[in-house]
């Protein structure tokens, strides 16, 4: 039809030697009018999809910023060695060995105290119940496996993710200091946590450090259907001047899953982009994403680039279980209380001694970063909003989602613990458990 119309109206080329063709204005109007219209039909998609990412990015109920614990009107706070000390006392009451436990509360705070609710407190009831049913080894003891030169190898006996990593780290830093440059693997882990954690334990002793981890695949491949990979995060913290640092954490996938299930307990739907149905179709549903969708790779779908983020995953499958000898890829159980067995996670830690370099490391950074702040605009480096975070979790306490500090009272009183007073007020019958804890 729109071919028809267009023949119509076209205008015909004057023959050689005679004038300008002539149109009428009717006929002028009519052409002008059919022109916009397909060039409008033709782009209103386009437009479509800008708007939508456009309000995502708006920082409304829809956007990631809906993940962000300062959702002020539906928020608890609470002082952060509270919440640590109630964590710890959960995870021992679990069946975890005191040290332990104190380990991976920690770490569970540090997400909390940066703003990531994904990694934090929400994940206290999947570590307490993996411990009570001994898929995790609450008071197991990681060991160097093996090491050679700069690299070492470290079996985490099915340990805390957290217990392992600290031996890892720790052994990454000494390397550093004897070679410059470290690479240190495990095998037979779990979940470790915020990978930022890890990287700034280097980057509070003057060093780069860099953090990885496989994961339960939770992400489709480009051009694929069925999970096969997981939200492996790529985390590199370096220091600059004053207390000044640079700090990337992030997942290769589009969010890591922590942002999909603290939407689900906040009982709202996700942002269009985040995932797929079980038939492979954009969803925003978070239950359906957690339980029989996946992920998508960092930049979507391949029309928008998501083999990048796709490669980058592989990559940091690559270099933490393929090196380490961990579970790999579509191999790696689900991350469920209800799996088979140990999960055999594998993590990879890098620790750079910027000393061994050109003198003036530091000092560079830090111009860098300032002339990045300086760009027209409100441009911030990665690090600058967890940093934000930090401070008003010191000077106000940490916070909650209303619901992630429900659903902890309510596992609190599950292991015969009083609640600290500040979630005293909150109907522990409330609470809605995680996707995963079952």
């Amino acid at each position: 039809w729109r071919r028809t119309r267009l023949k119509r109206l076209e205008v015909r080329r004057p023959a050689a030697g005679a004038g300008p063709a002539t149109m009428s204005a009717p006929s002028r109007q009519l052409a002008l009018a059919a022109g916009a219209g397909l060039a409008l039909g033709l782009s209103l998609p386009h437009i479509v999809r800008l708007l939508r990412r456009s309000r995502d990015a708006a920082g409304g109920d829809e956007s990631t910023h809906a993940v962000r614990a300062g959702l002020e009107e539906d928020s608890v706070r609470l002082p952060r060695k509270t919440l640590e000390e109630l964590l710890t006392a959960i995870l021992v009451k679990a069946g975890a060995a005191s040290a332990h436990a104190a380990q991976a509360a920690e770490v569970l705070a540090f997400a909390d105290v940066r703003g990531i609710p994904s990694h934090g407190a929400n994940r206290a009831d999947l570590y307490a119940n993996e411990i009570a049913a001994g898929l995790v080894d609450g008071k197991a003891v990681p060991v160097v496996e093996r090491s050679s030169g700069c690299c070492a190898v470290i079996d985490g006996r099915n340990a805390l993710g957290a217990v392992v990593s600290h031996l890892a780290m720790n052994t990454a830093l000494d390397l550093a200091r004897e070679h410059g440059v470290a690479l240190v693997v495990a095998r037979r882990s779990n979940h470790y946590g915020a990978a930022g954690f890890w990287a700034n334990l280097a980057m509070n002793e003057g060093m780069i450090g860099m953090s990885f981890t496989n994961t339960t695949p939770l992400a489709a491949a480009t051009g694929g259907r069925t999970r096969a990979l997981g939200t492996n995060p790529f985390c590199c913290f370096a220091p600059a001047l004053d207390g000044d640092s640079f700090q990337l954490d992030m997942a290769t996938t589009v969010v890591p899953i922590g942002k999909v299930e603290v939407m689900h307990r906040i009982g709202k739907s996700v942002p269009t982009g985040w995932g797929v149905d079980r038939l492979g179709q954009t969803c925003t549903s978070p239950e359906e994403i957690v339980r029989f969708g996946a992920l998508y790779p960092l930049g979507g779908a391949a029309e928008t680039a998501g083999y990048k983020g796709y490669g980058l995953g592989m990559w940091i499958e690559m270099m933490s279980s393929v090196l380490s000898g961990a579970a790999t890829g579509p191999d790696v159980q689900p991350w469920v209380v209800s799996r088979k067995g140990p999960i055999d996670f594998g993590h990879a830690f890098i620790v750079i001694d910027p000393s061994r370099f050109t003198p003036g490391y530091t000092e560079r950074l830090q111009q860098y970063i300032h002339a990045m702040r300086g760009l027209p605009g409100s441009v911030k480096v990665p690090g600058d909003p967890e940093r934000e975070h930090e401070r008003d979790a010191e000077a106000r306490g940490v916070v909650l989602h209303r619901d992630v500090a429900t659903a902890l009272k309510a596992l609190a009183e599950r292991f015969g613990l009083a609640a600290p007073p500040a979630l005293a007020a909150l109907d522990a019958g409330a609470s809605k458990s995680s996707l995963y804890a079952h």
